[in-house]
């Protein structure tokens, strides 16, 4: 088994062949990649990047953290813990410092000095050192043992292993966090430890009309002309250590931070990416294209864009419901239109056609090389697995996408646990629960109007009823439907006058009664409660089966890979995890008769500016300083023009957002927030003639910052490159 093993982890990663622009690789392969990096331009060698003991790259990027959830990069640009993010990723947090009185998130701000900076509600973790655990984590395990078993015996050896792993550190532990990555499906265990810092402040960001130029409208096309970037700051305690937020924490010393270029770039020009991206999966099975590109994703569009409408309905309308559901509506609208491209594009029957060309050639080697005793199963498996998900997959995607974007439905879906609490008459517990849920309830309805919130509810009644199966659906709402003859707005209106979740004052006192009783008759929790128990009881089943199938069909497939193809690297799926991605800055080709420009400048922010509107507005004294070329330092040395955005064929999915994107000399050269219509299926597949990273130039953001923010101190914090 360890011979067997140790044989398929050097198949996976060997770079013999590697594509050198392909792929988000993890950092322990950078030893094997170094000399095809510095023939594209790298200056640095794979040590300088990262180091377990000494001051390396990876010091300096950041993992951004909500309740220990990874969200989106930055990068450290001063030897005080100062740091850069993209615009979209601090969001939330600038939203929660903005008031209707002192609105910075449409005006901006910028911290005079350290005691003017604010504190964010996020984490950042810094990526210490990488462990290979695949031996602890799969022994007593083989290959082709019951998947079940299988499973749990893994799950508890992963679990053994980090708590190990944990403890090792000793008193340090209360400042880590250690992750356990799941690489190659199941053929590959990696640790990661974090040491996580928790007192984040807001240094400055620029105004919306600026960090968000362009809205929905631009999002995932090129060209951009935004200045998509945020700046916060590391705090720790005197001893340079993660702490809790005190007004006496000191700027955290950081072992490495990013020299600041000025210079440019050129077409051609090294260019790497670090970052956290999200999730891949590249090696998704014909069936599941299918599943995707014709059901999943274009209901995800449809149920995001009718919530949206009534967003977008009354923002218009009311500044001050434009700042509280400001968030909200970005969080929504970035995967809606990254979902429609990719309905669109999973579609095409040409992707399909490729997976069932690849999946032909495999069983062909299965059966030629008489490997049906551990690989035989694996496309009916798929097969299986995709037919049973055609029938019941969209359930959870309308828990998701339609009932937890209500706020309502979705403080009943979190008070279902006080409710089973009350349920139980052995102890007290129920009672202290909801009481302790009474005390949230002020938070959770901090982004609530009622007006929208009817309204939305009504858009989630009309999708269940309309595009799901009647039979796992909740009865309560079917009878609503039969008594209102699917008057969609009537039933909500209804249910809303009922409940006590339409009101935080009304759900405070029916959770200090501590009924059990009175919660069940409730028509919005009871609605939501249904559909969370036909989920957990009638679905549980069918969906742990599908699953199962899933896991195995993946994991074997991939290993079956290796071996077929001992010499051929594919990149590792994108898991939450550090990843490097090296490539050039780069045009391209979008379709017949149309070539975009490695660049963009500021011209295009006149071009595309409207007074006052929506997504296009910009402030009059950007207009001017543009209009006047007012650019100083942060002009390009060859155009004299302000460049705004930049492309590079680096890798890149959700996640990234806010990753550096560096240099050959390892200077900061721009922060990446997105990646391009024409590739926008590429979690399924690299697009190299047309897959781009979009970033934001740096001088662009340095000019924003001094110019128009008037923070030249931030500048002279930074290290400028010679």
């Amino acid at each position: 088994m360890k011979i067997r093993i140790l044989s398929l982890l050097l198949a996976l990663t060997s770079v013999l062949n590697l594509r050198a622009d392909e792929g988000m690789w993890p950092l322990t392969l950078l030893q094997k990649m170094q000399d095809k990096m510095q023939a594209r331009g790298l200056k640095l060698s794979a040590e300088d990047i990262y180091s377990i003991n000494n001051s390396s790259v990876k010091d300096a990027v950041v993992r951004l953290m909500s309740n220990g959830r990874m969200f989106c990069s930055g990068e450290i640009i001063s030897e005080k813990g100062l740091f850069l993010t993209n615009h979209h990723c601090g969001y939330g947090a600038i939203q929660e410092l903005s008031t209707p009185q002192d609105n910075i998130l449409s005006n901006g701000f910028w911290a005079g000095s350290m005691a003017e900076e604010r504190p964010a509600n996020f984490q950042i973790g810094l990526l210490r050192k990488i462990e290979d655990v695949t031996d602890r984590v799969l022994e007593g395990t083989k290959i082709n043992d019951e998947e079940a078993s299988r499973s749990a015996a893994v799950a508890a050896n992963m679990k053994k292993v980090q708590n190990e792993l944990i403890e090792s550190l000793g008193d340090a532990k209360k400042n880590y966090i250690i992750d356990i990555g799941v690489f190659y499906s199941g053929n590959q265990y990696l640790a990661m430890y974090y040491e996580v810092f928790r007192d984040i402040r807001l240094v400055g960001t620029p105004p919306e009309n600026v960090g968000k130029f362009g809205g929905e409208t631009d999002n995932w096309r090129w060209p951009r002309h935004t200045c998509d970037f945020s700046m916060f700051r590391i705090y720790a305690n005197g001893e340079n250590e993660p702490a809790d937020y005190d007004k006496n924490n000191k700027a955290y010393a950081p072992k490495h931070h990013l020299p600041v270029s000025l210079k440019g770039y050129q077409e051609g020009d090294f260019a790497m990416t670090m970052g956290y991206p999200g999730r891949t999966t590249r090696n998704t099975y014909s069936a599941g294209v299918e599943y995707l590109g014709s059901m999943e994703r274009p209901m995800r569009v449809q149920l995001r864009r009718s919530i949206m409408d009534v967003y977008e309905e009354y923002m218009r309308a009311d500044k001050d419901i434009r700042l509280m559901y400001a968030s909200k509506l970005a969080r929504l609208g970035n995967y809606w239109n990254k979902f429609n491209g990719e309905a669109k594009e999973l579609s095409r029957p040409e992707i399909y056609a490729k997976r069932k060309a690849e999946e032909k050639a495999f069983e062909k080697w299965v059966r030629d090389n008489k490997k049906d005793d551990v690989y035989g199963n694996v496309t009916s498996l798929y097969d299986e697995a995709y037919e049973a998900l055609n029938q019941v997959g969209l359930y959870n995607v309308y828990l998701q996408d339609g009932i937890a974007n209500s706020v309502p439905m979705l403080i009943a879906l979190r008070a279902s646990r006080v409710y089973l609490g009350l349920m139980d008459k052995s102890n007290d517990k129920g009672k202290a629960a909801a009481a302790a849920f009474a005390e949230g309830v002020d938070e959770d309805y901090k982004t609530f109007n009622a007006d929208i919130e009817r309204k939305v509810i009504a858009a989630v009644f009309r999708h269940l009823m309309d595009d799901l199966n009647p039979k796992y659906l909740p009865e309560e709402l079917k009878k609503l439907a039969d008594k209102y003859d699917r008057d969609y707005q009537a039933m909500a209106d209804r249910v809303w006058k009922k409940s006590s979740f339409s009101d935080p004052e009304k759900l405070k006192a029916l959770l200090k009664k501590g009924s059990a009783k009175k919660m069940a008759k409730d028509p919005i929790f009871k609605i939501t409660f249904q559909y969370l128990m036909s989920l957990r009881k009638d679905l549980a089943p069918q969906l742990s089966s599908i699953q199962t199938k899933l896991s195995r069909a993946e994991r074997l497939y991939l290993s079956a890979k290796a071996e077929m193809n001992p010499e051929a690297v594919v990149a590792p799926d994108a898991n939450a995890t550090m990843r490097l991605s090296y490539g050039t800055v780069k045009s391209y080709n979008a379709k017949d008769a149309v070539s975009y420009n490695y660049y963009t400048t500021s011209k295009g922010i006149l071009e595309k500016y409207i007074p006052g509107d929506f997504e296009f507005d910009a402030p009059k004294e950007l207009i001017e300083m543009v209009k006047n070329k007012d650019f100083g330092q942060y002009a390009d040395p060859n155009t004299g023009e302000l460049h705004a955005c930049f492309l590079s064929d680096n890798d890149i999915t959700g996640g990234n957002s806010g990753s550096p994107v560096i240099n050959g000399n390892g200077e900061l050269i721009g922060i990446a927030f997105d990646g391009n219509w024409e590739a926008i299926a590429s979690d399924f597949g690299f697009l190299p003639e047309v897959q781009r990273t979009i970033s934001v130039d740096i001088r662009y953001v340095m000019f924003i910052i001094d110019k128009l923010g008037g923070a030249s101190h931030l500048i002279e914090e930074m290290t400028l490159a010679k």
